[in-house]
């Protein structure tokens, strides 16, 4: 995005799977989704071995705290379970999903970061 690209180069252009370059490159290269057709089969049916291991909520009732403070456990074990206000001084009454999920996941960018960096 904001580079000038020139896909009809002779420049060979190869498909790989989505985690080539996470794994060859380092770089982020989006998120997968699944569908869930309500909302206890996301925790019924995780596709991980042994679950997930921190669930995150978010609510207007939810704990406010900078992101800077929230940690991460670097390890796998126990599940944590929390509820956040990730936009405490709105100014509305409701967000609507499609701008609460960017929102939460700006909130989680930095302590997701340093969790990584401990890897």
């Amino acid at each position: 995005m904001g580079e000038e690209r020139n896909l009809n180069a002779d420049i060979p252009h190869q498909v790989v799977t989505s985690s080539t370059p996470r794994e060859d490159a380092g770089m982020y290269w989006g998120y997968k989704v699944r569908y869930a057709p309500n909302i206890s089969s996301v925790f019924k049916n995780c596709p991980y071995k042994g679950g997930y291991d921190h669930l995150i909520g978010t609510s207007e009732h939810g704990v406010v705290m900078k992101s800077s403070d929230l940690t991460f456990p670097s390890f796998r074990g126990k599940v944590r379970r929390r509820y956040l206000n990730t936009c405490p001084h709105q100014g509305s009454r409701t967000i609507r999903t499609e701008e609460a999920i960017f929102i939460s996941l700006q909130y989680l960018q930095e302590p997701v970061k340093g969790v990584l960096q401990k890897i």
